[in-house]
Formats: structure tokens, sequence, C-alpha cells
């Protein structure tokens, strides 16, 4: 829920401190079929609370799309401000990989972008702060493709993000700034210019960008560059020309089950090596608390399915440590025809909150957002719906006070 960061600064502004956007987030994540399978007829999924958040859970829901074997089906999961692209999906019949892809210093990097193998594009420096780096460029030949007057690129890769408290002393200097993903191409002068000033990027791990090139060229000479001084690893990288209207059938599972309970934090490893991301391993479990606690109350344990069935300002409010273990029924959905696939997108609607001095409200869990809000923090005029049904879910469900106790008797230990 990388689009919902509540109270996330962004930089000083007129002398005014600018946040995040406060719409929930609403994403569409791909899980590639051979990796979820049914078991007694459910499909399971677990929803683990394992950084410095609260987490606003209010609708969850998978999605099934079958398409035939020879298209492969990717969504946008990368960070873009409001309207979010929702369940858009992209059929790409053929891939392209780059006939070269250069660096900054001219070397050839076509080895790490050409197969998504876990082995990133680390080719920069990294400067003072996390998530910034020298300004880097990598250029890109699409070869013939890239006459195609309709042009795709896909990007897949991983992001080591700034955070609330660098934001702010970025804000504060004006020696280093944040340089966003943008594209250039060659113009009618031989010379680079931007045409896409913000290609955005992942929203976290192991997520692809989706850039659309058609009508961006302004020479015949088609390469591209992509300039930033953001700390992203690519792994992946093609281009596309062949999107594929081939039928595409979607069935969309609300869950049959809900349970939220304290868990713990799962061991973390780097996947990929040195410049791969921090992964969790599911199966190495630390029950003792790992971060400050951001005070309030939270949901109680137990059955949480009638919040998670609707977008209704009625969510699971999960506390680091917590995890929700969801199902869903797998025999509502037909047999997969034959030389067709099946692929899944979790649908999430909510927000997260994390515990960072500088995160605005950072320490507590109120004030509550919602669907409609118009800033984070919330104006005078922001005030969570106190209708009947509102205040019925908070008194039946959000009763599992968090203090900060825990956790300082924890470090005492």
């Amino acid at each position: 829920m990388w689009r919902s960061a509540l109270g996330m600064p962004l930089g000083i502004m007129g002398g005014n401190t600018a946040y995040a956007f406060p719409d929930a987030s609403d994403d569409f994540i791909k899980i590639p079929g051979e990796l979820l399978k049914p078991r007694n007829g459910l499909y399971s999924i677990q929803l683990t609370s394992e950084l410095w958040e609260t987490m606003f859970f209010d609708q969850v829901q998978l999605v099934a799309v079958d398409h035939p074997d020879s298209v492969n089906v990717f969504v946008p999961e990368q960070f873009s401000p409001p309207p979010f692209p929702g369940n858009k999906q992209f059929q790409v019949k053929q891939k392209y990989k780059p006939v070269s892809a250069i660096d900054s210093k001219g070397n050839d990097v076509l080895s790490f972008i050409a197969e998504k193998d876990d082995k990133y594009l680390s080719d920069f420096e990294q400067e003072k702060y996390q998530g910034v780096t020298e300004m880097h460029d990598l250029i890109l030949d699409p070869g013939p493709v890239g006459k195609s007057k309709n042009l795709l690129l896909f990007l897949n890769g991983w992001i080591f993000p700034t955070d609330a408290s660098i934001n702010v002393a970025l804000s504060q200097s004006s020696n280093l700034k944040v340089v966003r993903p943008c594209l250039q191409v060659i113009n009618g002068k031989g010379e680079w210019e931007t045409v896409i000033e913000n290609i955005v990027f992942p929203m976290g791990k192991d997520k692809t960008v989706i850039a659309d090139l058609s009508g961006k060229f302004l020479s015949g000479d088609h390469r591209i560059r992509i300039r930033t001084n953001m700390e992203i690893y690519w792994d992946y990288i093609f281009f596309s020309d062949n999107i594929s209207n081939a039928p595409v059938i979607s069935n969309v599972m609300n869950p049959v089950s809900a349970d939220l309970h304290y868990r713990g934090f799962s061991g973390s490893y780097r996947k990929g090596g040195r410049y791969g991301p921090h992964w969790f391993d599911y199966s190495n479990v630390d029950k003792n608390k790992k971060w400050r606690d951001l005070s309030g109350n939270y949901t109680r344990y137990g059955d949480v399915l009638p919040l998670l069935t609707e977008s209704d300002n009625k969510y699971v409010i999960s506390n680091a440590g917590d995890e929700t273990s969801i199902q869903f029924d797998s025999k509502v959905l037909p047999e997969v025809k034959n030389g067709w696939k099946r692929d899944f997108l979790i649908h999430s609607v909510g927000w997260i909150k994390d515990g960072d001095i500088n995160t605005a409200l950072g320490s507590t869990v109120l004030p509550l957002p919602f669907h409609g809000m118009k800033s984070y923090p919330p104006s005078e005029n922001d005030i969570y719906p106190k209708d009947a049904d509102n205040q019925k879910y908070m008194k039946e469900y959000n009763t599992r006070v968090v203090t900060q106790d825990d956790f300082k008797n924890a470090i005492k230990r």
C-alpha cells in the first residue's frame, strides 16, 4: 500500500510542509499462477505486518485472471499519484530485450537486465542518505522493435526508499534533491530531450513499472535514456509492441474467512545478494517485539471477515507483528481451458502509516483515515464519519489497546 503513506513528508513548499496524498491505496499486485495453489479447496494468503507501521486494510480480494498461455499478463505496480491505474492489464505476446544497455560510464550492462534472475543493476554510488545516489543513466536501444508505432517499456526491479526523516533533511538543504526517473530520447538536433518527466518507480520489491513510448520518439534514433538519482535496482527490462487483444476472463473472489492474530516477525535475508532487496523468510519467526508501537486502539484479534469484503471505512487496523490469515474458495472458479493458464492479482484497498519521528502523527493510530478525506494530517473538516454504523464498528472491533509499554519493557530485558 505504498500509495497511501499517511503523513509522509515530501518537502517544504512555500514555507509549509507538503505531505503524501491521503487517498486510499488501491493496488493490484500480480501473483504468478504457479506460486498459488489451492489446498483443501481453498486459496490461502497471509498478510504479515513486518515493518514499523500501522496498516489499515479496508478490502482484500483475489482476482483469478485466465488467459491463453501464449500471452503474459502484467499490471502496473508502480508508485503513482491519483487517479490510480486500478485493474489495468497488459497482455504481452512477445517480449524484446534491448539490443544494448549502457550505463553512465559507458559500460555494457545488458547482462544485468536481460533476464529476471535476481541479478540487479547497481552501477551507481550512494549519496549520504539511504535512497539517494549519484545521478545515473541507463541507455537502452530497443533495436528493430523501436520502429513500431505502439511500443511499451516494462521494467522490473525494486527501490530502496528514503524515509520521513530523510525527506525532511533533504527539504532543509538545496545541496541534494531527489530526481525521479525521467525518460529521454534523441531529438532532431541529436540531443537528449525529456519526453516523460516521471516514469515513476517500483512500488516496493519485485514490482513492474510500465511506460508507454508510443509517439514519444523525436528522430530516427530510437534509443532511450532513463535518468535518476533514486536508489532503484532493475532486474529485468524488455520492450513489447505486440499487445494482444486475446480474451481474458477475470473472476473476482471475496474472502470466505479472515483471522487476525499475533505472529511475530519473519527473518530477513538479501534476495539476490548484496544488491538485492531484503526479503522475508516466513519459516523463520521471532515473536519478540521489534518496533516502538504506534499507540492507540487496534482491531481485536479473531474473525475479521466482515471488515475485508467492502471498501467502506471499516477496516482491519493491524500492528507490527500481526498477521491476517485470509482464505478464498477455489471451487467457485471454472476449470482452466485447454491452452490457457491462470494467474492471480491481489487487490487491496487501504492505508499505511509508519512510526518515523518525522511522520506526521506517526506515534499514534489516530486520527483514522477515511475515503474522501482531503488531507492527512487532517484538516478541521476531515473527520472520520460519525454515523451510527461506523461508530458501532469502532466499538465492536477496535478494542485492542496498544501502548509503548510492551516495547519499552522488552528492550529493558
